[in-house]
């Protein structure tokens, strides 16, 4: 790698508004207030505001208790994600993304079951 051009594998969101249109129940716990900074609305940015959202406890209970598990998998799916970009595995990065988008969609049928949950119809 050159010292002015440089090689970075990476990771991002084509279309943020399918994000909405895909999981719109999950957009709305994880973007709604307190949102401190201005923000892409990514798949990456949803992840991360879910779980920092579900370690700081501030999500509704009835979230926090049914999706729980699926977002902590979205979030260690994540992890590796990160993990297999730095080490330009891209194998591994198209499994993480694959688990992601599978957590996800988990998470958000189950925040299709929940009562007064923001996003819901």
């Amino acid at each position: 790698m050159g010292r002015t051009l440089q090689i970075r594998v990476s990771a991002w969101t084509f279309d943020p508004a399918e994000v909405e249109k895909r999981w719109p129940r999950l957009v709305a716990l994880g973007f709604s207030p307190p949102v401190l900074l201005k923000q892409e609305r990514g798949v990456l940015e949803l992840v991360d505001n879910l779980a920092d959202r579900l370690d700081m406890g501030v999500l509704p209970e009835p979230a926090q208790n049914a999706l729980g598990d699926s977002l902590r998998r979205a979030a260690a799916a994540r992890e590796r994600l990160t993990a297999a970009l730095a080490e330009w595995n891209a194998r591994a990065a198209n499994t993480a993304t694959d688990e992601i988008e599978e957590a996800l969609d988990e998470a958000e049928q189950d925040a299709r079951k929940l009562k007064s949950l923001p996003g819901q119809d």
